[in-house]
């Protein structure tokens, strides 16, 4: 067809507004497939992670399908493993490092931060403020780096406990479980100020402790605890459930709490799960592990495009969609939120917060030349008949930005035919 077009036209003849128009066309197109292949990878924002005492970070989606207990090999024998939308992090005692990977396994880097760390028996990291570990040394002290590794000091601040095992955070808070009498949860500020090793009183300690932005999760030998974020009150049976083994390491996204499972010294061991509320525990959920005792999540990141609605009359289409947990939504033409470039799109672009697991709708609202060319079609029909319709398609992608440290992003592609009817009056 296009040669069609230029059939009995030389080079010259071509009006030059049209090559603008060719050339600024084909530009998109290339920007485009570039920006396509800058997507984040989907797939990782829906797997739970343990470190291996055996020396390799172990991987399976938190359905608990597609077990791999050699995702990262070549350690020491990782105490601890956290990870953010970017990276896995783990710390290992038996050569006193933190490293870091990228989040598909690549890019293993064992060294990523040596200084200040001591038998490190705990590790936790926020994107606001940098990477935590607990260095245990009879007086247990917290370490600390900037997020790409820089500045590490191995005093942050002093936790006033002995004998701590497991770290976590929030965006308040680093939090720490002491594991001998007096058992207790301790925590500081972010910035390292104020440590409180008495802040929580517990019945039991194991090692590990994670938050959310409600409670805090902890190892309790035999079972999962919780306890209320802002302190009171702690439940040591709060799955009771994981008694089917000896749990060793909690952690939690915004659907599941999961923990390691070791049923002996020559296994088999597992990782366990239940939900958010503390029902439906499976305490064998992923079999097959090697000896997990730290475990880290990352919220699922899937979109589920529900049904596409056309209202013909405003040639208008609604997308009703869902995603498994809380966090933003929008909806523009590019491969990444929010376009800054706006004012130049075909679709209105849209932004939701989403408060938990739920289905929700976007309005694809033509704009600019898009909506002018819909009506451009009307008003040239109606003009020699009575009724008229008009038809645009449009590409559009719905991002989903999971809340939390962990929350990686995930785009789902959608292309609509924009449909508008309209009647001449009589």
């Amino acid at each position: 067809m296009f040669g069609r077009r230029l059939a009995g036209h030389s080079h010259h003849s071509e009006h030059p507004l049209r090559r603008r128009v060719a050339l600024t066309i084909l530009a998109a197109a290339v920007l485009a497939a570039l920006a396509l292949l800058l997507l984040p990878p989907h797939a990782h924002g829906n797997f739970v992670y343990w470190a291996n005492e055996e020396g390799t970070i172990g991987r399976a989606k938190i359905n608990g399908t597609g077990p791999n207990n050699n995702f990262i090999t070549g350690l020491s024998a990782p105490s601890a493993v956290a990870v953010d939308s970017k990276f896995i992090y783990w710390a290992d005692p038996g050569t006193n490092r933190i490293g870091r990977a990228n989040l598909d396994g690549t890019g293993v880097n064992p060294n990523f931060i040596t200084t200040g760390v001591t038998n490190p028996l705990g590790l936790a990291v926020t994107m606001s403020s940098g990477i935590y570990w607990l260095n245990h040394v009879g007086s247990e002290t917290v370490g600390h780096a900037d997020i790409d590794g820089g500045n590490p000091v191995g005093t942050f601040f002093n936790t006033g406990s002995v004998d701590a095992c497991g770290l976590g955070a929030d965006q308040s808070f680093v939090y720490w479980l002491t594991a001998s009498p007096p058992l207790r949860i301790g925590r500081a500020a972010l910035s390292g100020a104020n440590p409180d090793p008495n802040f929580v009183t517990v019945a039991n300690a194991g090692c590990g402790v994670t938050a959310d932005p409600t409670f805090l999760y902890w190892d309790a030998n035999d079972s999962i605890g919780r306890v209320p974020v802002g302190g009171g009150s702690s439940d040591a049976n709060f799955i009771p459930a994981a008694a089917a083994g000896s749990p060793c390491g909690v952690a939690v996204n915004s659907q599941y709490v999961f923990w390691g499972n070791l049923t002996g010294s020559t296994g088999p061991n597992f990782i366990g799960r239940a939900n958010l509320n503390g029902n439906a525990p499976n305490a064998q959920l992923i079999p097959g592990i090697g000896r997990a005792c730290a475990v880290a999540a990352a919220p699922s990141n899937k979109i589920t495009i529900n049904s596409i609605a056309k209202k013909k009359k405003k040639g208008t289409a609604i997308i009703n969609a869902k995603v498994p947990g809380p966090g933003q939504v929008t909806l523009n033409q590019t491969n990444t939120p929010p376009d800054v470039n706006a004012v130049a799109a075909a679709v209105k672009q849209i932004g939701l917060t989403i408060t938990q697991a739920s289905s929700f709708s976007l309005a694809v609202k033509p704009v600019g030349k898009t909506a002018k060319k819909l009506n451009r079609q009307i008003k040239k029909q109606l003009r020699k008949k009575r009724k008229a319709k008009a038809k645009v398609n449009v590409t559009v992608f719905i991002h989903f930005v999971p809340a939390g440290v962990a929350g990686v992003p995930n785009t789902q592609q959608v292309t609509i035919a924009l449909v508008k009817q309209a009647h001449k009056k009589k």
